[in-house]
């Protein structure tokens, strides 16, 4: 068992100094409503459990799930985010030894866990010019020990999106040798209208309010799996609580079954929108840096060129701008860093602006 149980990047990412002014590691769509327009009074929110919610979380958040996720209810596991799905999903399924193959570079818990829990961990290396996967890339490391995949989709880091090639080749996997595919796709709604697991119900993935919607901070989250990994997951949850908060996902149903949903993801959408258009422009003229721009979505991860000295950028760009990105280094490549457009464009304009200054400052 490892002895560092800390994450990292969390660790930074929840001790960041108060003086910070453009946040540009930060990934959570700002949530683009006004408290007028919220589907409930926020003094009279609901916080007691219905009859039969005890085990499943809430019988009417997976009903709204259901209907619009095109998903059956039998298929769906609720959590308190993304994370804690993951975390409970491995935690049930891996025993101590299991091979685990995990895409390269990684968002640092979708390895850590897994090794806190015993897993054997090797590592399929995505192409380093557009961070794309290919069958060639799976079959180069898979052993008939392999357990598990886990990947993310879209990339974190990077915004590369699986292709239909690669994801057929996944089924087979499952299919015909059992590994269990487990795919992580918090960022596709920023592009994919409906789940993965609607094509693919071999599949356990998973997901959230956090990114797309911008409600982090309600830790409402979900899981969608065939019904026997989904009873597993039931089981071991009570390993972590009897109950999990019910009003969260209470708020969530509310939320996800108002007509305001459609409104929200419009604005979500323009937004995203605009930025890419921003993002893209400055990453096509800045001379510091290269980079992969992916198809569609908010995250992007470029490679600091090396007459800049990676240190003193970082130093500079906080200090002396007041601004931080997500350092390449909590996704094993130090010269890389992810940014995320996410927020306003008249803010995006100005934080690009402080990071073109901050790396001219540290170029040789």
């Amino acid at each position: 068992m490892p002895r560092n149980l800390k994450i990292d990047h969390l660790w930074t990412v929840k001790t960041y100094p108060p003086d910070v002014e453009f946040n540009f590691s930060f990934s959570n769509m700002e949530f683009l409503l006004e408290d007028h327009e919220l589907p409930f009074d926020r003094d009279s929110i609901r916080l007691h459990a219905f009859p039969g919610d005890a085990r499943v979380g809430s019988r009417h958040l997976l009903e709204t799930l259901s209907r619009r996720e095109q998903v059956p209810e039998e298929n769906i596991f609720l959590s308190l985010g993304t994370s804690l799905a993951n975390f409970t999903f491995w935690a049930a399924l891996l025993r101590r030894g299991d091979e685990v193959l995990v895409e390269f570079p990684a968002y640092e818990p979708m390895f850590k866990v897994p090794a806190y829990l015993g897993a054997r961990l090797r590592f399929v290396k995505r192409d380093p010019l557009d961070f794309s996967l290919t069958v060639q890339s799976f079959a180069e490391v898979l052993s008939d020990k392999t357990r598990m995949i886990i990947l993310t989709d879209s990339h974190n880091p990077s915004g590369s999106q699986l292709s239909a090639e690669v994801l057929q080749y996944l089924r087979q996997l499952s299919r015909e040798r059992g590994i269990i595919v487990f795919i992580d796709e918090v960022y596709s709604r920023f592009y994919r209208e409906r789940s993965l697991f609607v094509d693919y119900p071999e599949f356990i993935v998973t997901s959230s309010l956090s990114k797309f919607l911008g409600l982090g901070s309600l830790r409402a989250g979900w899981a969608f799996a065939p019904a026997a990994l989904v009873e597993k997951a039931l089981n071991f949850s009570d390993y972590l609580t009897p109950e999990i908060p019910f009003a969260p996902l209470y708020l969530t149903h509310l939320l996800l079954s108002s007509p305001v949903l459609a409104e929200l993801e419009k604005r979500v959408r323009q937004r995203v929108k605009a930025n890419r258009e921003i993002i893209g422009a400055f990453l096509n003229q800045t001379e510091f840096l290269s980079c992969y721009i992916p198809k569609n979505g908010v995250l992007f991860f470029p490679e600091v060129r090396s007459r800049v000295d990676i240190k003193k950028f970082y130093g500079h760009l906080y200090k002396k701008y007041r601004m931080v990105v997500t350092e390449g280094r909590f996704f094993q490549m130090p010269r890389h860093f992810r940014m995320a457009g996410i927020w306003a464009p008249e803010v995006m304009k100005a934080g690009l602006r402080r990071l073109e200054l901050a790396l001219r400052d540290s170029s040789t």
